[in-house]
């Protein structure tokens, strides 16, 4: 799938969500914290939202961003699915994210698999992220996590868990691809 037509469908199911919850263009606007007029053209497909928007206006529906790039399945008690079944969302600086939420169960975590370029990097905090426990499993390759002041190479199959409401980023200096299991707090 394209990156268009990946933005047309998020601004699809954006509106879809606001009006199965009985929700006004002006109040996902206000309970996500963004403009009216940012919200018509998103959901118009006039202009393409930040990820930090994607935060926001999740937070304000009570979903995950993953809910804006998954089609639906049907609401039942598990819900499994595949790896290759989900969209990556490209970020900036090298990196991607791919959402592992549960649709139908919002659960007061987030887990989604980041990829990690050569040299590429995650700075949560452009993204609008305020998790305040993430725990990260290195599933491929290895990492450097950059967590207020200290620096801590995280190795394949090595966990961390850390305070995210302190500055904090990632980044892959090394020559392979990197893959994190992140499980933040909502």
């Amino acid at each position: 799938m394209n990156t268009i037509q990946t933005m047309v469908n998020v601004a699809e199911r954006i509106k879809l969500l606001r009006k199965e919850q009985g929700l006004s263009l002006r109040a996902l606007a206000d309970a996500a914290g963004v403009s009216p007029a940012t919200l018509s053209q998103i959901e118009s497909g006039q202009a393409s939202p930040s990820v930090a928007t994607l935060e926001k206006l999740a937070d304000g529906l009570g979903r995950t961003v993953a809910a804006f790039f998954l089609d639906r399945v049907e609401d039942t008690d598990v819900e499994i699915f595949a790896l290759d079944e989900r969209t990556a969302v490209p970020l900036k600086g090298g990196s991607s994210f791919v959402p592992l939420t549960a649709q139908h169960r919002p659960a007061g975590f987030e887990p989604m698999l980041v990829h990690l370029e050569p040299a590429g990097k995650l700075d949560e905090s452009l993204y609008g992220i305020n998790s305040a426990q993430v725990f990260v499993w290195a599933r491929r390759g290895r990492a450097v996590l950059e967590h207020n002041g200290s620096e801590y190479e995280v190795h394949e199959t090595q966990s961390v868990y850390y305070d995210a409401r302190k500055p904090h980023n990632w980044r892959n200096p090394f020559e392979e691809c990197c893959e994190l299991l992140m499980v933040r707090s909502r």
